[in-house]
């Protein structure tokens, strides 16, 4: 017989219903989160994709990352992370600028007009963040976010010891 371990519950496979699980609501979430941030984007006016969002909102925070660290930030793979910037460059909302210290690396900075595009695309991003959170109560969200940073950083953690 097999036993799934769930939920701190050990429930029979015939009782494991895997829609019903942490896993597949936080990428379900996460999936609607970007499809809706996409259509409000267009909505809006900005020629941008949500993962390109994501990366001129990380960039606000600490400009000047390489493509590597860009996509730790991320967590996406440096090929996928590399079309986005080549997508944002060609757009002239980042530049690449040569690394004093390591010429092999190229730090990503965003220009004038990706710095506009950002604070106009976060007050997108903001009042999408309000509508989903509205109704819920702010220590509900709180233990929420706690509950998720340690998901994440359980599966952070077995991951570096692999």
């Amino acid at each position: 017989m097999l036993v799934v371990y769930t939920t701190n519950i050990i429930m029979n496979k015939n009782e494991f219903n895997p829609l019903e699980e942490i896993g597949f609501i936080i990428a379900r979430t996460h999936r609607t989160m970007l499809n809706t941030l996409n259509q409000r984007l267009v909505e809006e006016g900005f020629d941008l994709t949500s993962e390109q969002a994501i990366v001129i909102m990380r960039l606000s925070i600490q400009d000047g990352l390489t493509q590597q660290e860009l996509s730790d930030a991320i967590f996406k793979e440096k090929s996928s992370v590399k079309r986005l910037i080549d997508n944002l460059e060609r757009k002239n909302m980042i530049v690449r600028i040569m690394d004093q210290n390591d010429r092999r690396n190229k730090r990503i900075h965003l220009t004038h007009g990706g710095r506009i595009l950002q604070e106009n695309m976060s007050k997108v991003a903001i009042c999408l963040l309000t509508e989903v959170q509205t109704g819920i109560d702010n220590n509900e969200m709180e233990i929420c976010k706690k509950v998720l940073t340690q998901i994440f950083n359980t599966l952070s953690d077995k991951s570096k010891k692999q």
